[in-house]
Formats: C-alpha cells, sequence, structure tokens
C-alpha cells in the first residue's frame, strides 16, 4: 500500500475547495505535526482531480527562497518558480503546493497577492512547524482558508485495513440511535485494541497493513519521537531549556486525563522554563492543552481558564510507546477503558474529537469540566457542543452509580449527559445516553 492512496475524510474537504470558483476560492494553508499525512494527501488530491502538482519544498531546496526575495506578486515570482521546477505552472490547470513553508516568510506573504492577482492558480501550503514563524511573520489574515490535520482516525484505520463495511458500522452521536450489530462487535473490539498499539500515525499503519507486525511498527515510532525532538532542537534555546522539554515529551503521556499544572509537571524544575517546554510542545502540535470552561455555555472558550489544565498526547500509538505501555496488556484487556488507569480510553476519544469534529470541538480546542470547592470537586471528561447544546461527555465503564461528577453537572447545568463505554451497546437512562467507545462524535 502506497500513502498516497490511504482515505482521508479530509479529502472530500480538499475536494470542495478545489471545485470551488475562482472568485470564491482562497489558498489553503493546511496545518498540523509534522508526519499526519498532510504532503501525501496534497498529492492525493492531484491525482484524484489529474492535474499536475507543483510542488515546492523550501526546506528540501532552499534556492527556490530566491524567487520570492523580490516582489511577492505572483508575475514576479512564477516566472522564477518555473526555470526552478522546469515546467510552466498554469493557472487552473495545476496545484501549486508550497510545503514547509515556514522555512520561507516570504512565502507566507505572497499568499494574499496570489488571491487577489492570480485567483484562477490553486495554490496550497503546508508547513509542519508553521506554528513557530505565525508570531513573527505577518500573516495574510483573511486571505487564506485553514485546514487541520490530525493522526488517522479509528475509522480511517479500518478503511486502510480493507475493512470498510464495518467502518461504516460505527455508531454517530446524536444522530445514530442504533446499536452496533452483535456479529460485527468482536471485530471491532480487535480493531480498536490495534489502533491502540498502532495509532494513527500513517506511515505506521501502512507499516502495519502491509507486514501486520508491532515490532516494525515500534521501530517508526521511535523514529518519529527522535526526529520530533530534532525538530525542537531547532527552536529551544539552551541545553537546560532543551533537555526539560525533552523530559516534559517522554513524561506528558503519562497525565493524560489527570489535571494538572506546571509544578507538577516539572518534576521540581522551574515553573518558567516547564511552561516553555509545554508552549513549545503546542506549537509543534505534539501535545494539546484542554482547559476547563466555566461555566460551560457557547462558545465553550469564552470562559475557559489556565490555572489547571489536561494533557492531550498527539498519537495514542506514539504516546504508549512513549510511556512504556506493555502491548499485551491492551491486546489482552477485557475493557480498555480500564487499561493504563483509563488514560488510553481518555486519549483515544480526545484525539478523535480533534480529528473528526472541528467544528463541534471548536476548532483545534477541547474542554472539559472542573467544579472545585472545599466541601466537593466533580471533574466531567470532555464538553462537546453539538446542535447548539453543550454535552457533558464521560469515558467510563457505563455503571450510572460511579458517575457522580456526571450527575453533578446535570444538576447543575442540565442538559443530556454521555458515556462511552467498553460494551457495544447504545442506550439510555434518564438524562444520559451510553454508546460504545468508538462512536464517532
Amino acid at each position: 500500500m502506497q500513502r498516497s492512496s490511504l482515505w482521508r475524510s479530509i479529502d472530500t474537504m480538499f475536494d470542495n475547495w478545489y471545485e470551488t470558483k475562482s472568485e470564491q476560492r482562497k489558498p489553503l494553508v493546511l496545518r498540523g505535526a509534522r508526519q499526519v499525512g498532510k504532503t501525501h494527501s496534497i498529492r492525493a488530491l492531484a491525482e484524484r482531480r489529474k492535474v499536475p502538482l507543483i510542488e515546492i519544498n523550501f526546506e528540501r531546496k532552499p534556492n527556490f527562497k530566491l524567487a520570492f526575495a523580490d516582489e511577492l506578486s505572483p508575475s514576479a515570482i512564477l516566472p522564477h518558480l518555473e526555470v526552478l521546477v522546469r515546467t510552466e505552472i498554469p493557472a487552473g490547470r495545476c496545484i501549486l503546493f508550497f510545503d514547509e513553508i515556514q522555512a520561507c516568510p516570504a512565502a507566507i506573504q505572497s499568499l494574499r497577492f496570489f488571491l487577489e492577482d492570480l485567483p484562477e492558480l490553486h495554490v496550497v501550503a503546508a508547513g509542519s512547524l508553521l506554528e513557530f514563524v505565525l508570531d513573527n511573520t505577518p500573516f495574510p489574515v483573511g486571505r487564506v482558508n485553514y485546514a487541520w490535520m490530525f493522526p488517522m482516525t479509528f475509522r480511517e484505520f479500518l478503511h486502510a485495513q480493507g475493512h470498510i463495511r464495518l467502518s461504516k458500522l460505527l455508531p454517530e452521536f446524536p444522530t445514530n440511535k442504533g446499536a452496533v450489530p452483535a456479529s460485527a462487535t468482536v471485530e471491532l473490539a480487535h480493531c480498536l485494541r490495534e489502533y491502540f498499539l498502532v495509532g494513527g500515525m500513517p506511515e505506521a499503519v501502512v507499516s502495519f497493513v502491509q507486514f501486520r507486525s508491532f515490532e516494525k511498527v515500534f521501530r517508526i515510532h521511535e523514529e518519529l519521537s527522535i526526529s520530533y525532538l530534532d525538530d525542537i532542537r531547532k527552536f529551544s534555546r539552551g541545553d537546560a531549556q532543551l533537555e526539560n522539554t525533552r523530559q516534559v515529551l517522554a513524561s506528558v503521556f503519562g497525565f493524560v486525563g489527570k489535571q494538572v499544572n506546571y509544578t507538577l509537571i516539572g518534576h521540581g524544575d522551574e515553573i518558567k522554563r516547564t511552561k516553555r517546554s509545554l508552549d513549545l510542545l503546542c506549537q509543534a502540535m505534539l501535545i494539546h492543552k484542554i482547559r476547563p470552561a466555566a461555566p460551560p455555555e457557547l462558545p465553550l472558550g469564552a470562559n475557559a481558564v489556565d490555572k489547571h489544565f489536561k494533557l492531550l498526547f498527539l498519537d495514542i500509538g506514539l504516546g504508549q510507546h512513549l510511556a512504556g505501555v506493555n502491548p499485551s496488556e491492551i491486546m489482552n484487556s477485557s475493557n480498555l477503558n480500564k487499561t493504563f488507569d483509563g488514560r488510553l480510553a481518555e486519549q483515544f476519544v480526545g484525539q478523535e474529537l480533534l480529528a473528526e469534529s472541528l467544528l463541534g470541538s471548536e476548532g483545534k480546542n477541547l474542554y472539559y469540566w472542573a467544579r472545585e470547592a472545599k466541601s466537593s470537586t466533580a471533574e466531567v471528561d470532555y464538553l462537546i457542543a453539538r446542535q447548539g447544546k453543550v454535552f457533558p461527555l464521560e469515558v467510563k465503564t457505563g455503571k450510572s452509580g460511579s458517575l457522580k461528577s456526571l450527575h453533578r453537572y446535570l444538576q447543575e447545568y442540565g442538559s443530556e449527559g454521555v458515556v462511552l463505554q467498553d460494551i457495544h451497546v447504545v442506550g439510555q437512562q434518564s438524562f444520559i445516553s451510553f454508546w460504545p467507545l468508538y462512536t464517532r462524535l
């Protein structure tokens, strides 16, 4: 299997962007961590549309920057690029792809002029470390469209293995009230355990589909970890900061599902350095902060606070590898919600929310609910916005008697509670609905 043949749910959005009339289409800026499949998805787009892809990679060939040294208008840039790539760049009959655009800030600024002067040309830009340069580079706000890419979802993982029929049986909250057919639950449970180990990094998925070897997958995870640290070295100043960042990256998966602060993560190191490490890892999109929304109302980010927060890792497979989770514990588990103290299940749900439900999770942001009082404390794993309402979501075994925090939330704010459980049924109990762990949200 070639990586470019992987089906990604974001492909539909790419096709819609390509087909949009030129007067309404803006340059597309694709954002996401390194190795989540951005470049391969754009190559696949060109293949589907049967048009040439003019690929300008500013890291691989720094001399491409010369085309942006003087003027930033398309009329000045394109002749230089055509000489460098030795081919014509015809508007309306190709895709011009600026890859690793963070290495050429002038190219970022040029996007507004492609929109204004040559809207017929399909222009895509991507950058795995783009977040590091945005603060210091004038960005064409309002002149571009953004798209976010994350590791492959469980549904995409099923597609990669040829389980397309199985992927269509995944229940979807809140529209699909049907239970998963009993004939499919055993296979879904087995595939979910595989996904917990392999994760959604495309290279790891392709390797697993080809060789069915967890050992090969783990080697890929190790190589990815090293490459991410190499990236951080480019932006981390000083040996002490770099070492702190290494320690935070290695330990952060152990904090998934826990409400934390900088002091707790820093292991006694100075808070300022730990905060800088977390900021670097967030900018590289290796981790995501989940902030408490209090009170929980739309938009969820309006009253979010930063004193405490929870953490989500980029990918469940890569994260459990770094954390040293025993693979046999996952494959032999009778309840994935309890594996690794429940953190793997909560990581899985958060990862799915980011990748599959950008509107519901308010862009690339996730939120939870926490109530701190002298008399009692309560915490709900996630808050999701659907159909104009906020739903509290718990990742639990599904026994109503153990859902004290969820009941506390419902007493204070009403609404309907959602529980994801390691049971393959959809059910309702009072104001709480129960769904399988692999439900699409």
